[in-house]
């Protein structure tokens, strides 16, 4: 029993700890809560204030009468022992409330056995049971606590000086006596920075127990901040502040922020001088931002603003270098440099601060001064020399500064270079120079090579040079320029020939379309098309035969360079270009013209007629290129002959130099036996050539010419020249210089007699062909006589009925032809016929063509007048066939050429008047309204006889003047014109027709005068080649001289190439 009673005392003593326990830490909570209460009122009220009295008051009250309530209320909560026996049995599964039941009677003093009865049970069960104490607060209950003293411990560390403060206070009641500082002390205080930058304000020794602000302005507005831990940071700066800071007690002085920009270089300015040999003198420029631009050995003054006052400025090269510019003002600098080569800098900037600035960088650009340029435009290209050995050369150098000196390099073989200085001093930017190299001192030989080239250095210190392309100039030998010569007339032959054969068939199908069209006048669209293709067909045919005429005159060109002809020859030669020029004749043009507008207007009767005109021109042209053909047949035993003789010729002189060689003993004896052994080929195509001369030679014709040849060639056969020349090439190569030049002075001699026997040949073949010219003219006179007489009769019977005469002038007609076609069989009559014989035999055969024409379309009135065309012609062509055999070398030269073309010109420049007086009239007709007063027409009258005059003497001119003659055709064209012009203004006709026409004539009269200009510049060079003497004189100008003289114009040489080569064809066609 007092075993169980003293357990029950220990869990009563027990349960009432832990009551009391709860009540002392609630109240200890209540006493912190309440501290914490007062501190966060103390931090916002001024410690001095009532406010934290009467709450100190309050809070002690408050917290005295919640702990004297916990402790009362705890008091009253102990177990006594029977409370603490119940709760012992609640603590238990069984419902027999055993340890009250047992406290109970024992307070009743049952008896002693059933209280050891039930005290043995209990203590029984105690032992079995485990009883555990109440807890002092439940899990969540305690995390509470925890939590609520974890958050007032952390503000309290947080501001612990503010808490000491506090809490002295709050024991003390009232607060204590503070002395504050009268001052705020600030860092930085007074700053410069830069702008972007960092800036800590702090507080100096700050009194914890105050309240820091700080306040801040960039304009008028104050502005306030809160500042942590009595500090203020602002991460980037961007502008300069005023500032201080203020507390409860106190406030700082002023201070001034100054935000400075990041150095840079706000203006800049180059002032460039250029080298003294660009001539550029010196500019500004503000532009460029510090890239320098300049020509090399170029010196540049820099000059730069900057944004703020800085302590240096400096140029960083990209070598590494760097140069210190000098301070001029507080934010400006200047320097010098001299440009060298192309680099990268930046420039540095250093500030008070010392920032340096970003680098930016910028670049130093050389201006290139290009190397000059050379250039030969003339040749331009690799070329053959002429005899002459002088070799033109058109040099043309340009730099963009200017130019120093000019050289000229040439190299024979493969011997060594030479030059010549052409200039030592230019000083301009283009320079042309018209240079001639003279190659006749370098002792050239046929197939000797001449590589030249120029060179030119520009102004500048670096010297800069350049070099022209290289070119070479070969010397052929005769044999090489006849085969180019052969080649090119071969080739003109056979073009001709297959025009020839073109146009018959042509001429044939269109004669067959004609008959087709006679028999069914109706064109259809099938029709139409065929005669179109065939005139499309005849307009290349005239334009393949122009084509050869001028690859002929080329030809003919390089005959007079090469002195490959005789002059005789190259006279024939260049008939035989005239004849083909005009093969292609404007009667044959004008039918072209005619038979297309026909087609055109399809028109029954003028396509019958279009077609009857071009018939007959389309035999003429066919009948010119069968003449052509048997003139060039007529001169090929000449030219073969020409080539033998110019073979010989230069065999001559290459062996006459080489005795001079051989006689010099700084000659190399081996080269010297080489160049004999070169000859010794050449007088084998020497004999190749005589070959060649007597297969053309005629049997019949040519008997004494072939006789001689015969001789020639068994001469040669003999092997005396071929014995010396061969003995001369022995000793050379043993060295025997002596006994060599006497073998070659015998080699020498021969080769003058074959020389002078080919010359003789030559001249007599130039005879036999005049006799059988004078024989061909006079047969032609007798039968030309019997038909004019022939047809004064027709004449005389023909009354207004042609068809009794018809059939007999029909037959006088073809006896014409095939008497004219017999003259035309010798080739060489056309060589010595007069233009006015032709101009005569085409008005004959168009009078005949015009009767045929009129009787068929049976149109009688115009018969009478035709036929004495008819009879006029046949008597002026005997008059001009009598006049060639009096006078076989044709009339005229230079001075009718001459005053031929001063007449042109007068007759020009009265008509460009005339031209300008009807242009006023018909202006002053229009502003009348189309009416003609008296005075007007008398103005037309006197207008019409002017032009009128003009026409009669271009008539008088195409009788007499021989000059004249030649250009027949054209002028006949321009009389044609005036005179209709004439009539026109006659009849007081003025209209934009007639204004036309006059414009027509002043282009005729052009064209007439650069044809003969063209003749003359032909004829003087033929001249220059017949004699030596005069191959240099500036005779006239020809393209070549056009050409240089235009590219010595500086405003030639100002154009780029492709232009001047424009120009140069421009040029050419103006000559032409």
């Amino acid at each position: 029993m007092n075993e169980f009673l003293s357990k029950l005392h220990n869990f009563k003593r027990g349960l009432n700890l832990r009551i009391l326990a709860r009540a002392l830490v609630i109240s200890l909570l209540c006493l912190i809560v309440g501290l914490h209460a007062y501190f966060l009122v103390w931090l916002n009220t001024p410690a001095q204030s009532p406010t934290l009295v009467y709450l100190n008051y309050a809070l002690r009250a408050l917290m005295v009468g919640l702990v004297l309530f916990l402790i009362y209320k705890g008091i009253r909560g102990f177990y006594d022992n029977r409370s603490a026996a119940r709760w012992l049995d609640r603590q238990t599964e069984h419902e027999d409330d055993l340890y009250q039941n047992l406290w109970e009677l024992k307070q009743q003093k049952e008896s002693e056995p059933v209280l050891d009865a039930l005290a043995r049970q209990a203590q029984s069960r105690l032992k079995a049971s485990y009883y555990r104490l109440p807890r002092l607060f439940q899990p969540s209950q305690w995390w509470l606590i925890l939590f609520v003293l974890a958050g007032i411990g952390s503000v309290w560390a947080l501001g612990w000086n503010e808490f000491r403060y506090a809490l002295n206070q709050f024991r003390a009641v009232k607060a204590d006596a503070i002395e504050y500082k009268k001052t705020v002390e600030l860092s930085p205080g007074n700053v410069t920075i830069g702008k972007g930058q960092q800036l800590l304000f702090r507080v100096l020794e700050p009194d914890t127990r105050l309240k820091h602000r700080l306040f801040y302005r960039w304009d008028k507005q104050w502005r306030e901040l809160g500042m942590t831990d009595n500090s203020y940071s602002f991460p980037a700066l961007e502008y300069s502040i005023e500032y201080y800071v203020k507390n409860e007690v106190a406030s700082s002085p002023v201070y001034n922020v100054v935000c400075l920009d990041e150095p840079f270089a706000r203006s800049w300015s180059l002032y460039y001088k250029y080298p003294a040999y660009t001539g550029l003198g010196s500019r500004s420029d503000s532009l460029s931002y510090g890239n320098i631009e300049a020509y090399k050995h170029s010196e540049v003054i820099i000059s730069l603003g900057t944004n703020i006052p800085v302590e240096t400025a400096v140029m960083r090269f990209s070598d590494g270098t760097s140069q210190a510019l000098q301070r001029v003002e507080e934010t400006s600098f200047s320097g010098r440099i001299t440009v060298t080569a192309p680099k990268t800098w930046y420039l540095e900037l250093t500030d008070a601060l010392g920032r340096k600035s970003r680098p930016e960088e910028k670049t130093i650009s050389v201006i290139p001064d290009n190397a000059p340029e050379i250039r030969i435009i003339y040749p331009g290209e690799d070329v053959l020399l002429d005899q002459s050995l002088l070799l033109p050369l058109i040099i043309t150098a340009s730099d963009d500064f200017g130019l120093r000196e000019l050289s000229l390099h040439y190299q024979i073989n493969d011997r060594p270079a030479q030059q010549t200085t052409l200039r030592s001093l230019i000083g301009s930017k283009l320079f042309t120079l018209d240079h001639t190299l003279d190659l006749k001192g370098f002792g050239l030989l046929p197939g000797d090579t001449v590589t030249y080239w120029a060179q030119v250095w520009d102004n500048s210190p670096d010297r800069q040079s350049a070099q022209s392309v290289k070119f070479k100039a070969r010397f052929p030998s005769i044999e090489e320029i006849y085969r180019e010569i052969e080649r090119q007339a071969q080739s003109s032959t056979q073009d001709l020939q297959s025009t020839l054969k073109e146009a018959k068939d042509l001429q044939k199908d269109f004669e067959q379309k004609r008959r087709e069209l006679m028999k069914d006048d109706k064109l259809d669209w099938e029709d139409k098309k065929q005669l179109e293709h065939m005139l499309d067909t005849q307009q290349q045919l005239t334009e393949q035969v122009e084509n050869v005429a001028q690859d002929f005159q080329r030809l003919i060109d390089q005959m007079q360079r090469n002195d490959a002809v005789s002059s005789e020859t190259l006279q024939k030669m260049q008939k035989i270009q005239e004849l083909m020029e005009e093969i292609s004749t404007d009667e044959l043009r004008e039918a072209m013209s005619k038979f297309e507008q026909a087609l055109m207007n399809v028109k029954p009767e003028d396509l019958r007629k279009a077609m009857e005109n071009m018939k007959f021109s389309m035999e003429d042209f066919s009948k010119k290129i069968d003449q052509t053909l048997a003139l060039l047949e007529s001169i090929k035993k000449e030219q073969a002959l020409d080539k033998a003789l110019q073979i010989s010729k230069e065999m001559e002189q290459m062996q006459s130099a080489l005795k001079d060689k051989t006689g010099d003993p700084k000659q190399n004896t081996d080269r010297l036996a080489q160049e004999q052994e070169n000859i010794s080929d050449k007088f084998d195509n020497l004999q190749k050539a005589l070959d060649e001369a007597d297969k053309l030679l005629d049997p019949a014709k040519d008997k004494q010419l072939k006789q001689e040849m015969k001789d020639l060639k068994q001469d040669m056969k003999s092997g005396q020249l071929q014995n010396n020349m061969r003995q001369s090439q022995l000793q050379l190569q043993q060295n025997q210089r002596s006994q060599s030049g006497q073998s070659q002075s015998q080699a020498l001699e021969k080769m003058r007699q074959y020389t002078r026997r080919l010359s003789e040949m030559k001249e007599s073949m130039g005879g036999g062909s005049m006799q059988e010219v004078t024989s061909a003219m006079q047969k032609a006179i007798r039968e030309l006589l019997i038909f004019s007489k022939q047809h004064e009769e027709l004449r005389g019977r023909y009354a207004n009925d042609p068809y009794p005469i018809v059939n007999d002038l029909i037959a006088q007609y073809e006896g014409v032809q095939v008497s004219l076609n017999r003259l035309f069989s010798v080739p060489q009559v056309t060589m010595f016929l007069p233009p006015k014989f032709y101009i005569d035999l085409n008005d004959t055969n168009r009078g005949y063509r015009d009767v045929f024409i009129n009787v068929n379309e049976m149109q009688y009135a115009q018969i009478p007048a035709q036929m004495e065309i008819i009879q006029k012609g046949l008597n002026l062509m005997i008059y001009d066939l009598m006049q060639t055999l009096n006078n076989p070398s044709g009339g005229g030269g230079g001075g009718g050429m001459q005053s031929l073309m001063q007449m042109l010109g007068q007759m020009g420049e009265e008509q460009m008047a005339l031209n300008m007086l009807s242009e006023q009239l018909m202006m002053q007709l229009q502003q009348q309204g189309g009416r003609m007063d008296a005075g007007m027409q008398q103005q037309i009258q006197k207008l019409a006889s002017d032009q009128e005059r003009l026409a009669e003497n271009l008539k008088r001119a195409l009788q007499n003047n021989p000059e004249a003659q030649k250009q027949g055709n054209a002028i006949k064209k321009i009389i044609e014109e005036a005179e209709a012009v004439s009539r026109q203004l006659r009849n007081n006709q003025l209209s934009q027709d007639i204004l036309n026409r006059q414009e027509n004539i002043i282009s005729r009269l052009l064209d007439a005068q650069r044809s003969i200009n063209k003749r003359d510049q032909s004829e003087r060079r033929q001249a220059q080649s017949a004699d030596p003497t005069i191959r240099g004189a500036d005779v006239n100008t020809d393209y070549d001289t056009l050409r240089r003289k235009a590219m010595l114009e500086d405003s030639y040489r100002l154009f780029p190439a492709s232009y001047q080569q424009v120009i140069l064809k421009y040029l050419k066609l103006l000559n032409e």
